[in-house]
C-alpha cells in the first residue's frame, strides 16, 4: 500500500497522499489548506518491450493440472511472504531485490501453467530526505515543501503560534528553527514572515491526521521549510517551551530514475478479468504485509483459479507512485476487462475494507455473505491508495481488498512477525470465495 508518513525513501503518490491518485505535485500555496502529493510523478517514460524472463531454478515440480487440485492454503502462503520478505528482504522499487522478487513470482506462476512475461517499465519519482535533528539523538521525518530552500539549517527551536509577524517577533525567531501550526495564514504567508523576521528555519505543523505537502506558491525561499505530522508538532512545541534547543532542519527534494517490471500471467489470450497486487516495499523494511501477504494471496489464488481469460499482475514500483499499474494500463488495451481485484496488505485484520468502484464493492461483498468474514465497504485513509486506482481511471471496475491500518506500516517493524497466519488464513478464504463468485457464471473453471 502506499502511504507517506515516513523518509527517506523514494516516494509516490497515492495507500497510501493529497492524492496519491495524482500525477504532479502541484500545488497553490494560496490555500492555507491545499497539499500536494508527497509522491507525485515527474515523468513515467514509456515501457520497453515486454520481456520473459526464465523461471528460477527453484520453481515448483508439480504439474499445473495438479497443482490447482488444492484450494488456497495459509500454509502455501506463509511460504510466499517468508520467500519474499524474509529470503530477499526489503525490494524497493528498481533495485536488485525487486527484480529477485519478480523472477520468483513470475517462476510460480509458470509452474501453475500461466504464459508469464516480467514486462520492464521506468519510473521518475519524488524523494525526499528532509530530515528534523532533535539535541538527544531522535530524528523525525517531515516533507520538504515545494519552493523550500534546500540544504540545513541550526537553531534554537522556538514556537510562532500560527506564524503571523506580531508572534514571530515575540518568540524571537532571529537565527531560529521557528515551529507554527497550519492555519489562517497560507504557507506562503507563513515562510516570507518568518524569513523576513530572520528565522534558520521554518517547520509548519499540520493541523490534521497525516503528513502536511503542499507548496509555498510562487514563492522561492531562502531558508529550509518543512512540513511535520502533528505528532511529532506536540514533541517540538514541547521542546520549544524548555530552554532554547538546539535543533537542526534539513530540506532536501529531489527526484530519482530507475527500472522496474510487472510479472504479468495469462491463462489464455485475453485478460477479462484481472487479479494482482504489488510486490515492491518500501526501503526501510521487509514489506511482510504490505506486501508480501498480498502477493501471496495472489499467488495462491493464482494456482488454485487458472481460468481461460484469468490474468494475473504483480505490480513493480507502487511504494513510489503506482508506477507499474500505470504502465500496464497505458501499454494495454484493457477496454474489454470487466474487473480487477487487487490486494493490499492481508496479513493484519484491523478494519478489513473492499475499497473502490461501488457496484463491484457491492458485488465482493454479496458473495461474502453467510460467511464469518470481517470485510466491509470502506475508503482509504487521505494520502493513502493502491493500484486499483490506475484501472479505475483506465475504466476498469476495480477495488482493492485490504485486511486495514497497520501500525508497523512503511517500518522496519513489517517483518514476517507482523503477518498473523490467523489473519491471513481468513483474508485468503474470503479471497477465493470472492474470486470463485466472481468467475462462476461467466467460465467454466480449468481442469
Amino acid at each position: 500500500m502506499t502511504v507517506r508518513r515516513i523518509a527517506p525513501m523514494l516516494l509516490v503518490c497515492a495507500l497510501l497522499l493529497a492524492g496519491c491518485d495524482d500525477d504532479v505535485i502541484p500545488v497553490d500555496g494560496g490555500d492555507p489548506e491545499g497539499g500536494a502529493s508527497p509522491t507525485a510523478s515527474l515523468q513515467a517514460s514509456p515501457s520497453a518491450e515486454a520481456t520473459a524472463t526464465d523461471p528460477p531454478a527453484a520453481a515448483a515440480t508439480a504439474t499445473p493440472d495438479s497443482v490447482a487440485d488444492e484450494p488456497p492454503g495459509v500454509d502455501a502462503a506463509m511460504r510466499h511472504v517468508q520467500a519474499l520478505a524474509v529470503d530477499i528482504g526489503s525490494r524497493p522499487a528498481g533495485s536488485a531485490e525487486e527484480r529477485e522478487a519478480a523472477e520468483y513470482i513470475a517462476g510460480e506462476l509458470r509452474s501453475y501453467g500461466y504464459a508469464v512475461d516480467v514486462e520492464p517499465f521506468s519510473f521518475a519519482s519524488r524523494v525526499d530526505d528532509s530530515l528534523i535533528s532533535l539535541p538527544d539523538g531522535v530524528a523525525m521525518r517531515p516533507f520538504g515543501l515545494g519552493g523550500s530552500g534546500s540544504g540545513e539549517a541550526t537553531g534554537p527551536l522556538v514556537d510562532a503560534g500560527l506564524g503571523g509577524e506580531q508572534a514571530l517577533a515575540e518568540a524571537g525567531a532571529r537565527g531560529a528553527v521557528v515551529v507554527v501550526q497550519r492555519g489562517e495564514l497560507t504557507f506562503e504567508q507563513k515562510a516570507r514572515n518568518a524569513q523576513q523576521a530572520g528565522a534558520a528555519a521554518l517547520i509548519i505543523v499540520n493541523n490534521e491526521a497525516g503528513p502536511l505537502f503542499g507548496s509555498l506558491g510562487g514563492f522561492q525561499a531562502q531558508i529550509p521549510v518543512v512540513g511535520a505530522i502533528p505528532e511529532d508538532g506536540e514533541v517540538l512545541r514541547d521542546l520549544a517551551r524548555g530552554d532554547r534547543a538546539e535543533v537542526t532542519v534539513r530540506a532536501g527534494i529531489g527526484s530519482d530514475q530507475g527500472d522496474s517490471q510487472n510479472v504479468v500471467a495469462r491463462a489464455g489470450e485475453e485478460c477479462r478479468w484481472y487479479i494482482g497486487g504489488h510486490y515492491d516495499s518500501v526501503p526501510a523494511g521487509p514489506g511482510a504485509n504490505d506486501n508480501a501477504s498480498g502477493t501471496a494471496v495472489v499467488l495462491e489464488l493464482a494456482r488454485a483459479h487458472r481460468t481461460d481469460g484469468l490474468c494475473v499482475i504483480a505490480f513493480g514500483a507502487e511504494e513510489i507512485g503506482l508506477f507499474g499499474s500505470r504502465a500496464y494500463v497505458r501499454d494495454h488495451d484493457t477496454n474489454g476487462a470487466e474487473w480487477l481485484l487487487n490486494f493490499d496488505m492481508q496479513g493484519r485484520i484491523d478494519g478489513a475494507k473492499v475499497i473502490g468502484d461501488a457496484l463491484l464493492t457491492e458485488e465482493v461483498l454479496i458473495a461474502l455473505e453467510g460467511g464469518d468474514f470481517p470485510l466491509v465497504a470502506g475508503s482509504f485513509p487521505r494520502f493513502a491508495s493502491s493500484d486499483h486506482v490506475s484501472f479505475a481511471d483506465a475504466g476498469v471496475p476495480a477495488v482493492t481488498v485490504t485486511s486495514g491500518d497497520d501500525p508497523f506500516i512503511h517500518s522496519s517493524r513489517d517483518d514476517i512477525d507482523n503477518v498473523h497466519p490467523d489473519d491471513l488464513e481468513t483474508m485468503l478464504a474470503a479471497a477465493d470465495v470472492m474470486l470463485e463468485a466472481m468467475l462462476t457464471g461467466v467460465t467454466e473453471a480449468s481442469p
